[in-house]
């Protein structure tokens, strides 16, 4: 009759391995695993979303957010760039009163009214339809990457 118990050889030494690999690149491959889900996200929400200027469509970005109250934790996500500056331009305009320059802003302060809507105007959104319309693909991306940084850990 068996007793049922299991001999494993070479414990030590693999468990020597898990605790270097987990020194060294354990936060950096759960980090690149989540950004390669959020870059499949910011890829289909700059397709989907309202093309006027490409403003917005270009100021889509993937973002990593620090996690302090999670040490060893990794989370990604995509936002719109915030409004940092602004250029005037001068509008040539011989012989008219009025405004005589133009303000441009470098990112779309706009993008929040598309998404959710004013008063005035329906809601029309993009970023969270794409997210949750991608979440198959961002899901096999994060395997995908996760498994190839283990893979490349392991054999460092």
């Amino acid at each position: 009759m068996s007793n049922g118990s299991l001999t494993v050889l070479g414990l030590g030494e693999l468990q020597a391995d898990f605790k270097r690999l987990a020194k060294s690149v354990g936060n950096k491959i759960a980090r690149d695993a989540v950004m390669a889900g959020a870059r499949v996200a910011r890829d289909k929400a700059r397709s989907t979303a309202p093309v006027r200027t490409g403003k917005l469509k270009k100021n889509i970005i993937a973002v990593s957010v620090k996690q302090a109250d999670t040490p060893g934790g990794a989370t990604a996500g995509i936002r719109v760039k915030n409004p940092t500056g602004k250029q005037s331009k001068a509008l040539k305009r011989h012989g008219k009163k009025g405004r005589t320059s133009k303000t441009d802003y470098e990112s779309p302060f706009y993008w929040k009214f598309l998404e959710l809507g004013t008063s005035k105007m329906q809601a029309h959104p993009f970023i969270r339809p794409s997210w949750d319309g991608s979440l198959p693909q961002i899901e096999k991306a994060v395997a995908d990457k996760l498994a190839e940084g283990l893979d490349n850990a392991i054999i460092r």
